[in-house]
């Protein structure tokens, strides 16, 4: 029986949500981030908070996403080969984000 292909989950290429747990020296430290929540493209894992969240030796990837309007979006996964993740008005959004 062959294999099933794994698909590569999307790096956080840069975060400029310089309050959130899991970001140090804007790289996303989170193992893997939701991004959306349907109506919007929010990081759904962002936090602030007075502590040092995520694990220093890995680069964050998006493990979910729930804009299925957006052009990398198949089957509620991202399919861009990175993103970038930053403020957009009054809240944390990928920045890749883009409305088919």
């Amino acid at each position: 029986m062959a294999a099933t292909p794994v698909m590569q989950l999307p790096v956080i290429s840069e975060c400029a949500a310089e309050s959130c747990v899991y970001n140090h020296d804007h790289t996303c430290h989170a193992v893997a981030i939701t991004v959306g929540d349907l109506s919007s493209p929010v990081c759904d894992t962002f936090m602030s908070a007075d502590l040092e969240g995520g694990e220093p030796s890995v680069t964050g990837r998006v493990g979910a996403c729930k804009m299925a309007d957006c052009r990398h979006n198949t089957a509620l996964e991202c399919h861009a080969p990175s993103i970038t993740v930053g403020n957009e008005q009054e809240q944390v959004d990928c920045l890749t984000y883009a409305r088919t």
